[in-house]
């Protein structure tokens, strides 16, 4: 079983590219995405090593209630945290629940992989609902039924000014660098266009894709195919440097939602032929 309640020996990962910085500024945060280490146990926790490889959700779980690899992460350390846990779909195939409750938290693991022309991640979810009233254009609604994030390394000189004050006020708080970039597909309401691109309204170095959208294929299974260079070329006008991390969130923090969301196992596929900055 993924037991949240777990947490305090799993490596906390923090959301979005400036939940330290809104935490320190309000102390309330919730929906962004990126992958990093919290301040509370960074002198005592260690972070498991980058793969090459996304490990199955499906393996069995370790003694702290996680598949290997794969580690517990925070929004902030106020926020009630989602349930996941392993559990077995209709056809017998292992999967992880997501069980949300007015709260925000999720799933990660940490990689090292050359990112390459047709590089295709396909996975399979399922959400029972949607937060209501959510809407990640906003800060106020920025909730989701399923997300997976993939935070991506990169050159930080062609970073903005408030880019690096970000990611100095991340590696202040936490001794860990903030992401380059971070490209989520996500499940949106009909309001969106099929493939829209969303900035995240905290920072632009997240880019959200909704790869699903309303409520008719709520309750089922759907599977996706994304070629994830393109996808980054899409979102951040350049291509993608080396993949550091992927993670799964299912959140309804801001919208107080209650609701169920599944997903199974994480695949990349790649040919083999480098892209511009993936080899450096």
């Amino acid at each position: 079983m993924v037991n949240q309640d777990r947490c305090k020996r799993s490596a906390k990962w923090r959301v979005g590219g400036v939940c330290i910085y809104a935490t320190i500024m309000s102390g309330v945060m919730g929906g962004c995405a990126s992958l990093g280490t919290s301040s509370k146990d960074a002198s005592t926790q260690t972070l498991s090593a980058e793969s090459t490889e996304i490990a199955p959700l499906s393996a069995a779980v370790t003694p702290q209630g996680l598949p290997p690899q794969w580690e517990t992460y925070l929004v902030t350390r106020n926020k009630r945290l989602t349930h996941y846990e392993q559990t077995i779909d209709n056809d017998g195939v292992v999967v992880i629940r997501a069980t949300v409750d007015g709260s925000a938290s999720g799933v990660a693991q940490k990689l090292d992989i050359p990112v390459y022309p047709g590089a295709t991640l396909t996975w399979r979810w399922r959400a029972d609902a949607l937060p209501v009233h959510a809407d990640i254009r906003t800060k106020r609604f920025d909730d989701a039924p399923v997300r997976i994030a993939l935070a991506f390394d990169g050159d930080p000189a062609r970073l903005a000014v408030q880019d690096h004050l970000h990611r100095e006020l991340a590696r202040m708080v936490s001794g860990r660098e903030l992401p380059f970039a971070t490209l989520m597909y996500t499940w949106g309401h009909d309001k969106f266009t099929p493939d829209e691109v969303v900035a995240n309204p905290h920072t632009g170095r997240i880019r959200s894709i909704v790869v699903e959208r309303g409520g008719e294929n709520l309750g089922k299974w759907q599977t996706y195919s994304r070629d994830i260079a393109k996808d980054y070329e899409s979102a951040f006008g350049e291509p993608p440097g080396r993949l550091i991390g992927v993670a799964i969130m299912s959140d309804g923090d801001n919208t107080r939602s209650k609701f169920t969301a599944w997903y199974g196992d994480i695949r990349l596929e790649t040919d083999g032929i480098p892209t511009t900055t993936a080899a450096k």
